[in-house]
């Protein structure tokens, strides 16, 4: 079982210096959040916060999140987990107007990732395990 925890200014301090993983749950319509980052440190805001220092590995941009009561927060109030990455999928197929569509998802726990990702889309969907 993956070992979660949200992400917050005393696991920051904890990391500096170390490569940590984080990601959002995120529905399969939206833009997916998630990394490796080698964390140097936090900053004050200037909104009076604190703000994350790092160098981005792979993925998404840690640096964009701040700290909403106490846990860091990815810009549309989605809170920021830290552990080992779940498995991340990316599904394509055409939609019915017949544009190609692509999206990146997590599958939700013990369903299988092209079934979940068929009765999103309603269509032939071809998956692939990203991460």
């Amino acid at each position: 079982m993956r070992q979660e925890q949200l992400l917050t200014a005393d696991y920051i301090e904890s990391q500096i210096g170390n490569v940590i993983e984080y990601y959002i749950r995120w529905e399969f319509e939206e833009d997916p959040f998630y990394g490796k980052a080698r964390i140097k440190g936090l900053v004050d805001d200037e909104a009076g916060g604190l703000k994350i220092i790092c160098d981005v590995i792979e993925g998404s941009d840690l640096e964009l999140a701040y700290e909403q009561e106490e846990v860091f927060m990815y810009s549309d109030h989605h809170p920021i987990y830290t552990g080992q990455l779940p498995e991340i999928y990316s599904a394509n197929w055409v939609n019915t107007d017949g544009k190609k569509k692509k999206q990146i998802f997590i599958a939700p726990p013990n369903e299988n990732a092209r079934e979940f990702a068929i009765s999103q889309t309603n269509s032939k969907v071809v998956v692939k395990r990203i991460y």
